[in-house]
C-alpha cells in the first residue's frame, strides 16, 4: 500500500511535492531566529531582568542554551518517531504546535514576562528537534535522485537568508516593538501551519517500531547506529565541520572587528550579512551545477572543491591586511569602514570563503539522505543533529578557552585552516582514488567526504 501511495506522490509535479516543505521550513527558520534574538535584545538592550544573579556576559549564552538544550534532549526521540509515523502527519503537527508556542510567546511579549518567553524559546527548540530529522528523512521520499541535490540547495541556501532576516528583525524590534514582534511571530506561524496542511503523504518505514523515550540512552543509541553506517557518518561529520567553521566566523568576527579593526557594530552587521548572502550564493551554485557529471557521483568533487576553497580563502583572509581604524573615536563609523582601502578586499575574501562553504555543505546533505537506509533514515539524520550540536558546542567552549589564553583574534581562523586542510585531504582522497571504483567492472563503494 505504501508503495502505491509513494508512486502517486512522485507522479505530482516538483513544485507540488517540494514547495509546502520549503515554505514551512523557511517560515519556521524566521520564527526561530526572530524569537531567539528578540529575547536577546530584551535582555541586552531592553533593561528586562533575566537571571540577574549571573554575570552579564553569561546571560545571553544561557538564553541561547535554553533553545539548544531541549533540541539535544529530544532529537533522538524525534528521529525514532519519524521512522514510525507518516512524516507528512508529523510535519503538520509540528506546525500546529508552533502556532500554540507563538501564541504563548506573544503573551510573554505583551506581559514582558521572561519566564513565559524562556518557556516558549525552549519549546521552539524542542519543536525544531522534531522537524530536523523529519525534514531530512522525507526529502528522499518526495524527491527523486536528480532532484535531491537541487532541493537541498534551495532549502539550505534560503535558510541562511531567513536566519539573517529573522536575526535582524528580532534584534531591531525585540527591545521596543514587542507588540509588533508578537503579531509577526503568530502570523508567520499560521502561514507555516497552512503550508504544512498541503504536505503530501510520506508513509513511515517502521510503523511497528518501539520508541525509546529515555533521552540519554536514545541519543547514545542513534549515535552508535550512525557509527555502524560509516558511509552515512562521513557526510554527517562533514556537515558538522561546516557548522563548526560557521560558529568560528560568527563568534570571532565581533572581537576582530571591534578590538583589532576598531570599528563599530554596523561594520560587523555588514560583514555578517555579506557572509550569509554568500553562503546562499554557494548553495545556488550547487543548485545550478550540482548534477553535472564532472563532479562525479553524488557531486563529491564539488563538495571537495568547496572545502579546499574554504581553506585557501581563510588563509588569504588571515594574511591580507584588514581594515584598521586609527581615528580618535572609540569605534570607527561605518563611513570610515567603507572608505578604508583594505575593506573591499577583506569583504571579497570573506564572501569567497562563504561561497565555498555553501558549495561544501549542500552535496553532503544529499549524500547523507541518499545513503541512509530507508528503514532508519530519520534516526540516522537525528544522529547527525546530535553530532552537529556537539561540534558547535565544542567549538564554542574551545573559543571561550582561547579567549582566556589571549592568543589573539586570528588563532581561531588558523584552526579553521588546519582542520579544513585535514578534511580537504580526505575529501580529495575519496573523490579521486575511490571514485575510480565507479568505473565499469569495478566493485562500487560509497564515495564522498
Amino acid at each position: 500500500m505504501s508503495e502505491d501511495i509513494m508512486a502517486a506522490v512522485r507522479a505530482r509535479s516538483f513544485g507540488r511535492r517540494f514547495l509546502p516543505l520549503f515554505s514551512l521550513f523557511q517560515l519556521g527558520t524566521f520564527n526561530d531566529n526572530a524569537l531567539k534574538n528578540a529575547l536577546i535584545a530584551l535582555i541586552t538592550f531592553g533593561g528586562v531582568a533575566f537571571l540577574s544573579d549571573l554575570p552579564s556576559g553569561m546571560r545571553v549564552p544561557v538564553a541561547a542554551f535554553i533553545f539548544t538544550g531541549p533540541f539535544l534532549l529530544v532529537t533522538a526521540i524525534a528521529g525514532q518517531l519519524a521512522d514510525k509515523i507518516d512524516r507528512g502527519v508529523i510535519l503538520r503537527w509540528i506546525k500546529r504546535a508552533e502556532v500554540g508556542i507563538m501564541l504563548l510567546a506573544a503573551l510573554g511579549f505583551f506581559l514582558t514576562d521572561m519566564r513565559i518567553l524562556a518557556t516558549a524559546l525552549g519549546l521552539m527548540g524542542a519543536q525544531s528537534a522534531f522537524f530536523s530529522p523529519t525534514k531530512n528523512a522525507v526529502l528522499p521520499q518526495w524527491l527523486n535522485e536528480g532532484e535531491l541535490i537541487r532541493g537541498n540547495a534551495l532549502l539550505s541556501g534560503v535558510q541562511f537568508a531567513m536566519i539573517l532576516v529573522g536575526t535582524i528583525f528580532g534584534l531591531a524590534v525585540g527591545a521596543t516593538g514587542t507588540t509588533l514582534i508578537a503579531a509577526v511571530l503568530v502570523v508567520v506561524a499560521i502561514l507555516g501551519w497552512l503550508s504544512s496542511e498541503a504536505c503530501l503523504p510520506a508513509p513511515a518505514p517502521q510503523p511497528d517500531l518501539k520508541v525509546n523515550y529515555e533521552p540519554l540512552t536514545a541519543t547514545i543509541n542513534v549515535v552508535i547506529k550512525a557509527f555502524r553506517h560509516p558511509d552515512v557518518l562521513r557526510p554527517l561529520l562533514g556537515i558538522s565541520w561546516f557548522y563548526a567553521v560557521s560558529t568560528v566566523f560568527v563568534t570571532t568576527l565581533p572581537d576582530l572587528v571591534a578590538q583589532t579593526m576598531g570599528y563599530g557594530p554596523t561594520a560587523l552587521q555588514i560583514l555578517l550579512a555579506a557572509s550569509t548572502i554568500s553562503i546562499l550564493i554557494g548553495a545556488l551554485v550547487v543548485f545550478l551545477l550540482g548534477n553535472l557529471k564532472i563532479w562525479g557521483p553524488e557531486a563529491v568533487r564539488l563538495s571537495t572543491l568547496g572545502i579546499i576553497g574554504v581553506m585557501v580563502s581563510t588563509l588569504v583572509l588571515v594574511l591580507i591586511p584588514g581594515p584598521l581604524y586609527t581615528g580618535a573615536e572609540e569605534f570607527g563609523p561605518v563611513t570610515a569602514f567603507m572608505a578604508d582601502p583594505a575593506t573591499p578586499l577583506f569583504i571579497g575574501v570573506l564572501c569567497t570563503a562563504s561561497v565555498f562553504n555553501g558549495m561544501f555543505i549542500v552535496p553532503l546533505q544529499a549524500m547523507a539522505q541518499r545513503r541512509a537506509q530507508p528503514a532508519i533514515r530519520a534516526q540516522l539524520m537525528s544522529a547527525g543533529s546530535v553530532l552537529l550540536n556537539l561540534f558547535v558546542n565544542g567549538t564554542t567552549f574551545g573559543l571561550i578557552a582561547l579567549g582566556g589564553l589571549a592568543l589573539g583574534p586570528t588563532v581561531p581562523f588558523w584552526i579553521i585552516i588546519g582542520g579544513s586542510a585535514v578534511v580537504a585531504a580526505y575529501a580529495v582522497y575519496r573523490s579521486i582514488v575511490l571514485v575510480e571504483r565507479e568505473q565499469p567492472g569495478v566493485t562500487k563503494e560509497p564515495v564522498g567526504p
